[in-house]
């Protein structure tokens, strides 16, 4: 069975002689001499426990915790100070800097492994929290995601012109989230990155209350029947907004689908549907799906419509074609397709329409 590891930070031989002789039985142990040796050692080691005297050579202990507290890994190691001070503020102080416990000089071999144990002891059961945290989080995550995509697709099953639509908007919008975010790294956490490319999946959920005749008519609409259209972008927020108030847990994940589904036919100058909003008014989630949605519907065969190549797609996009124009886009976004002309090229000769 492998042993827990120790790291003990001490610069007189006696002491560290002393403190091997009681621990070496049950650990591994590791030894330096000073504050820098300590921090070059966890570069590469991850001990369960370290052993921390305050007054080291080349630097006070109090100053090596907080360095160790600043390195990735090593931010909840379990460190307790060793020393000869009986000064309570000395050891009220480091304590306030995330000293787990305190060992008095000369050392009681039965007090410093009871605490040795109970410190590693405590590590290993928020290590245990911590992993099933993870999973529960990744559990919720997955049913979802399969709870968003089931939404999806029962949308997608009404509308036979957009069969593997669906999937196509969530890799354009992919490429455009992440090139975003490659350009203005504060504009998108990464959990909002993430849940813009999901729920870009549930952009035309309100077409479920658009007739059979309007959605299937394969031909143009008319005026009438294009004003019915239209209002799949509000039932989808009604939908998604009722959805969130029985489901407590993804009401906040899904302020970003609501707005999604109600906005994506917005226009960066205000001449787009339902809500007439311009600029930053539209929420930046809906501004990246717009242009996922339009190249998507340029570049895919309808019955009224065959399908353009990506060059005509682009050129419609960035030129404009009196229906279509420049300006109906966020700028942010408009620039970054333009940089991705290659990958959206790629992408749309070969994923299946």
């Amino acid at each position: 069975m492998k042993k827990n590891s120790i790291l003990i930070v001490e610069d007189f031989k006696e002491n560290i002689d002393s403190l091997r002789a009681i621990l070496d039985p049950d650990y591994d142990v590791f030894v330096a001499v000073n504050g820098a040796g300590a921090i070059n050692l966890l570069k590469t080691t991850q001990p369960d426990l370290i052993l921390l005297d305050i007054g080291l050579p080349d630097m006070d202990g109090f100053d090596v915790l907080e360095r160790i507290r600043k390195m990735k890994g090593c931010e909840n190691i379990p460190l307790i100070f060793i020393t000869g001070e009986t000064d309570t503020y000395v050891e009220e102080y480091g304590l306030s800097l995330g000293a787990e416990d305190y060992i008095r000089k000369p050392y009681n071999p039965s007090v410093l492994l009871v605490k040795a144990h109970n410190s590693i002891e405590r590590k290993m059961t928020r290590d245990q929290l911590e992993t099933l945290v993870q999973q529960r989080t990744r559990e919720l995550f997955y049913s979802r995601e399969m709870i968003i995509m089931g939404m999806s697709f029962l949308a997608e099953r009404r509308d036979n012109g957009t069969g593997k639509h669906i999937r196509r908007i969530m890799h354009y919008t992919g490429l455009l989230v992440n090139q975003i975010a490659k350009n203005h790294p504060n504009l998108m956490s990464p959990r909002q990155r993430e849940e813009i490319i999901l729920y870009s999946s549930l952009h035309d959920v309100g077409k479920v209350g658009i007739p059979d005749s309007i959605l299937l008519k394969p031909a143009r609409l008319t005026a009438e029947e294009f004003d019915i259209i239209k209002t799949h972008t509000t039932i989808g927020a009604d939908v998604l907004s009722a959805t969130a108030e029985m489901y407590e847990e993804f009401r906040d994940h899904l302020k970003t689908a609501i707005e999604i589904a109600e906005c994506h036919h917005e226009k960066f100058d205000g001449s787009g549907y339902p809500n007439g909003y311009s600029g930053e008014e539209i929420p930046l989630a809906a501004r990246i799906v717009t242009l996922a949605d339009i190249y998507d519907a340029l570049t895919t065969r309808r019955e009224y419509k065959e399908a353009y190549l990506h060059d005509m797609a682009r050129d419609i996009i960035v030129n404009g074609d009196g229906r279509t124009m420049p300006y109906h886009f966020d700028p942010i976004v408009l620039s970054a397709f333009v940089e991705l002309e290659d990958e959206f090229k790629l992408l749309s000769d070969t994923v299946d329409k």
